[in-house]
């Protein structure tokens, strides 16, 4: 039987309306902070885009979190990853630096779960060794 690790937890709550007021407002928010297929994901959502675009967002925190860094040198919002299996539950993918750092880390998965409403995204994540 393999035994898990616990490396770190994060977790994160964003109001939507402020994710809204960003994507607004700022033109490369989204680039900085988005991949493209998350992107596409969201715009296809109409009315609940924002909502989407939050929880993405409160992931992308969380995991941060969990990895025990936060956002910087080593770990990159844009380079994390949320995704929905074909049963609509949640997944990590990490990309670049993020990816490269999490393997120095000894990770091997990263668990998530995430919940919107209309004014807030929360998301919760275990990095697991």
């Amino acid at each position: 039987m393999k035994i898990l690790e616990v490396y770190g937890i994060g977790t994160d709550i964003i109001e939507v309306d402020r994710i809204a007021a960003a994507i607004e407002k700022n033109n490369t928010f989204r680039k900085r902070v988005y991949t493209v297929s998350e992107i596409k994901y969201c715009e296809k959502k109409a009315k609940g885009k924002y909502p989407s675009y939050a929880a993405r967002f409160a992931a992308k925190e969380a995991v941060a979190k969990s990895l025990l860094e936060g956002v910087g040198k080593n770990v990159s919002l844009a380079e994390i990853e949320l995704f929905n299996n074909k049963n609509g539950a949640p997944f990590i993918v990490l990309h670049g630096k993020t990816l490269e750092y999490s393997r120095t880390l000894g990770i091997g998965e990263i668990k998530i779960s995430v919940s919107a409403t209309n004014n807030f995204a929360v998301a919760y994540a275990i990095s697991i060794k």
